[in-house]
């Protein structure tokens, strides 16, 4: 999966570190910014919601690399 085909609103699968899958949400992503600034993207995941307070809406920031190798589109937003 290449992350910057990615629209807002795209729902991901994304495989954690010890193998369990999450459903996230794709909310943007913020293109490299030369060497040393690598690619962002910014997931909400609905299950993280609330754990660091009543304000966090779960919003996770992984870089390509990570959303490349453990992401995978579930349902794609119509354009």
């Amino acid at each position: 999966m290449r992350p910057s085909q990615l629209k807002a609103g795209d729902q991901i699968q994304y495989r954690s570190i010890f193998g369990t899958e999450r459903v996230a949400i794709f909310q943007k992503r913020i293109p490299s910014r030369g060497k040393g600034q690598p690619a962002k993207n910014y997931l909400r995941f609905p299950e993280f919601a609330g754990l660091n307070g009543p304000d966090d809406d779960g919003t996770c920031v992984v870089s390509d690399y990570d959303l490349s190798r453990r992401g995978r589109l579930a349902v794609r937003v119509r354009p």
